[in-house]
């Protein structure tokens, strides 16, 4: 008999497959086997069967099956029937004692025997005669496959067992599937077992995404994995049921869930049998989310119901009572009898919930289970769940009181209040890092929206999503008219989205965008300090990219000042940009990072993939390397999980620059490929323009120079869309090195005259130290050379460790160039040596090998590089936040990672750094900070 299963892939599955073949392949080597899955309802245990049937077949040996029936149960044999009816034929080729005593058991021949012994013995004999005959195909042996195996009888189960004592190294193997809980006859030691957790988010996104044919939101694929317990078969029928918005994280998922008919058949079977009492008791536990026994029996008493309904409900096994509190065999279970009961039953219970929790209304319970009651729009009811909101709000839970507040919208019946609670509900939204939510509810509430500054609050949201996940030109159509609608009543908010307009400009590289800002910011009234610093940043911009660097770096310099005065984050950040323009990199990065902490601190997921990427660029700079890839990794998960698809290029772009410096050819080229890939589409200059200098970086370590030239005057001349000028400037003194490895000494001096504009009025030596060493790669011979070169080197501040190790590396050859082999030592083993300790492999190996034709013996770094040869960037930060004291809660707040996961990656960490502690580890760190560089 074929098993009855719906074969879904087995996501997640990996180890359960692996255990299963290993059986399988045993017994195509003629070992037996025996192996029981467990696991609940849809948990994938037919799936499994299913792959161990298609590859039995495939490897040859014969297979039989058996589907336990509950209505087969109390019928002894019924089960062994179904599994040897396809070898009746051989039974005339039995002993005479075993073949009458099977015959009978099967209802063949005669009464049912009294000795099961024969049946057992008759059975064990088929079963080695089928797997001497194999299959039809392949080697010998027989795999039996018995799903459902709690239904099947009891003595088929004993004489299977009896069988499967006896088939060590006959080459059959038996695999069972059972459902929670089974018969005690499978708790026989012999049997060994494998239990089937619930899926992991990973595994049921994919599933998600395969049933529903479209990527789910990560916050979806999160809830709708907490709400089933990663229940395979629920999330399949989920993936159908519900919408694409729904799935794609736009629309709020339905309370209750929708419950598919498999799901209703698997779990709620047992529960209609019971009586209504009992039904409403377990519907009760069910609608009381947090489990507690006393809130559960008081509302039970509101109905009328003996709380002893609890006792009864509780001897079915649906339920357990631990404590006070009431614990579900599985979250699919409680899921799907709540989903599963109507609604008349479903409001009896939650009107009474809300009536015995009405004390404790601060946490939301008594507004949510009002909602779920209420039948129509309640304004009551849209104020404590507003109330409610504003308390998680308070706590940094964005997500839950954008549920909150769009559940308050949806029973709100005033249109006008209606709009400004959806206003709240995308902001909570975007807080969260949902971004296709937001979305969605900005365009709910521009639809009814009347009052100019609400649709301006909407627009200003809308803006700052096409920024981070749409077309740019369409985000700064949406702020500038977000700044219009808001700039008579409040001016501070009209300047953020101003600022906001300008990192979409800057994003695109459309510079010439920033004289209309600049217009713009110059009529806002108000003199605040944050109108004031967006006029100065804003105005200062527009005046470096006319070329006025002396007034530009006035207004800058003027706004950074304001911005810090203000306090204000976005305007900070903003200060961060204005101070890259002028090429000072050092002060724009730690300004960055203020916004960055503050943003962990708050739990403002919407907003920290931006500064990620600026602070994974300072510790990039700063040598740092694990860091900046750990950031950086950080950001691009943050990203991908909030919809951020623009940002998302942009740090793939820069881990295709850390890449380059690794010399990590492969990985660079595929991040810069698919960040181009998304770039180049969306027109993300800034993306493209980072992700052509990671490749020419690459070209240049390698000395493919004219390579390296080809892309870098590809940033240089690039148009908005393809291109950037921040990137352009930055990238000065590589495309001038490489015109000069090239022989385009013309090319070289046209960039180096436009570095020396640029750098003109900078007062951070670190920039000058640039410029110096460019001059020097220009120089007519070799002894003007030397002199800029150590011009340079006593230029560098050593805040960008590869810069100067580079100064070093380009003196140490001119200086053996020049003869002056001795002096060239000392800088080839120092640029080395800061080579090998930022893990910047390509030029470590140049710098020995000039070492090498200086004479002395050069061997590859052996210094430890910190602990990026063993544990990965994310371990790394890990490690440093717990070596300085960090609770495991608070790693996992500063990550954005579950304190479970930080407890996985600890385990993992202390063993390859040879320790077994935390004191350990903050000895180690205190010891030498560099291993955790």
């Amino acid at each position: 008999m074929r098993i009855n299963h719906t074969y879904h892939g087995l996501y997640g599955r990996d180890t359960e497959l692996a255990v299963i073949d290993r059986v399988l392949d045993g017994v195509t080597a003629g070992r037996g086997g025996l192996l029981l899955l467990r696991g609940e309802p849809g948990s994938g245990k037919s799936a499994l069967l299913e792959h161990a049937r298609r590859r039995a077949t495939a490897l040859g040996p014969a297979v039989l099956e058996v589907c336990g029936a509950a209505e087969e149960s109390g019928c002894a044999y019924a089960g062994l029937h179904q599994l040897l009816r396809p070898l009746l034929t051989r039974l005339p080729r039995l002993p005479a004692e075993q073949a009458e005593a099977l015959s009978s058991a099967l209802r063949l021949t005669g009464p049912p025997p009294a000795d099961p012994a024969p049946v057992s013995m008759a059975a064990l004999t088929l079963l080695t005669a089928a797997a001497a005959e194999g299959g039809a195909v392949g080697p010998r042996g027989l795999v039996c496959l018995l799903d459902d195996v709690q239904w099947v009888d009891r003595p088929t189960l004993e004489t299977l067992l009896f069988a499967a004592r006896r088939l060590r190294s006959d080459g059959v193997a038996l695999l069972l599937a059972q459902r929670d809980p089974g018969p005690e006859v499978l708790e026989d030691p012999a049997l060994a077992r494998l239990a089937l957790p619930g899926l992991d988010e990973h595994a049921a996104t994919d599933l998600l995404a395969a049933a529903a044919g479209t990527r789910p939101a990560a916050a979806v694929a999160r809830e709708l994995t907490a709400r089933t317990g990663g229940n395979a078969l629920s999330l399949a029928e989920l993936g159908t049921l519900l919408t694409t918005r729904q799935i794609q994280g736009e629309e709020t998922l339905p309370v209750p869930l929708p419950l598919g008919p498999r799901t209703r058949r698997a779990f709620l079977g047992p529960e209609r049998s019971l009586p209504e009492p009992v039904r409403l008791a377990l519907l009760m536990a069910a609608a009381e989310e947090t489990g507690d026994l006393t809130t559960v029996a008081a509302a039970l008493d509101r109905l009328g119901l003996d709380p002893s309904c609890l006792e009864e409900a509780e001897e079915t096994g649906l339920i357990t009572v631990i404590g006070r509190k009431i614990a579900f065999p599985s979250a699919a279970l409680r899921t799907a009898l709540h989903s599963g009961a109507g609604l008349a039953r479903r409001r009896r219970c939650h009107l009474a919930l809300a009536e015995v929790v009405r004390p404790h209304e601060r946490d939301g319970r008594w507004a949510e289970h009002r909602a779920a009651a209420a039948l129509g729009p309640d304004e009551e009811v849209a104020g404590e769940l507003r109330r409610a909101a504003k308390y998680a709000r308070s706590r940094a839970q964005y997500a839950a009181a954008a549920d909150l507040l769009d559940r308050a919208a949806r029973l709100t019946p005033d249109p006008v209040r209606r709009s400004e609670r959806l206003l709240e509900a995308a902001r909570a939204a975007w807080q969260a890092g949902q971004a296709a939510r937001t979305e969605h509810l900005v365009r709910d509430a521009l639809a009814i929206a009347d009052q100019p500054v609400v649709i301006g609050r909407l627009l200003q949201l809308r803006g700052a999503v096409r920024a981070r996940g749409g077309v740019l030109t369409d985000a700064f159509r949406a702020l500038r008219a977000a700044a219009e609608a808001l700039a008579a009543e409040f001016p501070d908010e009209a300047a953020h989205c101003l600022i906001q307009a300008a990192e979409s400009a800057s994003h695109a590289g459309d510079p010439a965008r920033f004289r209309e800002l600049s217009v713009a910011a110059a009529r806002l009234a108000g003199g605040t300090p944050v109108t004031d610093g967006t006029r100065l940043l804003l105005t200062g911009i527009d005046q470096v990219m006319e070329h006025d660097l002396e007034r530009g770096t006035e207004l800058i310099t003027a706004g950074v000042e304001a911005a810090q005065r203000s306090g204000d984050p976005l305007l900070v950040a903003w200060a961060g940009v204005g101070s890259l323009y002028l090429g000072e990199a050092a002060t724009g990065f730690a300004l960055f990072e203020q916004v960055a902490e503050r943003a962990r601190a708050t739990g403002h997921v919407g907003v920290l993939p931006s500064n990620l990427e600026f602070t994974a660029q300072l510790e990039m700079f700063s040598g740092r390397m694990a860091n900046a890839e750990a950031l950086t990794d950080e950001g691009l998960r943050l990203a991908r999980e909030s919809g951020q698809e623009n940002l998302a290029a942009i740090h793939l772009a820069r881990r295709a620059f850390m890449c380059a410096l690794r010399g990590d050819e492969k990985q660079c080229r595929e991040a810069a490929d698919e960040a181009l890939g998304t770039a180049l589409r969306r027109r993300i200059g800034l993306a493209v323009a980072t992700a052509r200098h990671a490749l020419a970086s690459l070209a240049l370590m390698r000395g493919s120079y004219p390579e390296a030239l080809r892309l870098l005057e590809q940033v240089a001349v690039a148009e908005p869309g393809a291109g950037h000028p921040i990137v352009a400037f930055f990238s000065l003194p590589d495309r001038i090195e490489a015109a000069v490895r090239s022989g385009e000494r013309q090319a070289a001096q046209e960039a180096l005259e436009s570095l020396e504009r640029w750098q003109a009025r900078s007062v951070r030596s670190e920039a000058r130290a640039l410029l110096a060493r460019s001059r020097a790669l220009l120089a007519p011979d070799d002894a003007t050379a030397i002199g800029c070169f150590e011009e340079a080197l006593t230029l560098h501040s050593g805040s960008v460790p590869i810069e100067k190790a580079r100064t070093e590396l380009y003196l140490g050859e001119t200086l053996r160039r020049a003869r002056r082999r001795r002096d060239a030592r000392a800088h080839l083993r120092s640029a080395a040596a800061t080579f090998d300790r930022i893990g910047a492999d390509p030029w470590a190996e140049r710098a020995r090998q000039e070492l090498r034709a200086t004479g002395e013996s050069a061997r590859a770094g052996t210094a430890a590089r910190g602990t990026g040869e063993r544990l990965t960037p994310q371990e790394i930060r890990i490690a440093r936040l717990a070596a300085e004291g960090s609770t495991n809660k608070e790693i996992a707040a500063q990550l954005f990672l579950s304190p479970r996961t930080v407890e996985y990656h600890l385990y993992k960490i202390f063993p390859r750094l040879g320790i077994t502690s935390r004191t350990d580890l903050a000895r180690l760190y205190f010891e030498d900070p560099l291993l955790f560089d």
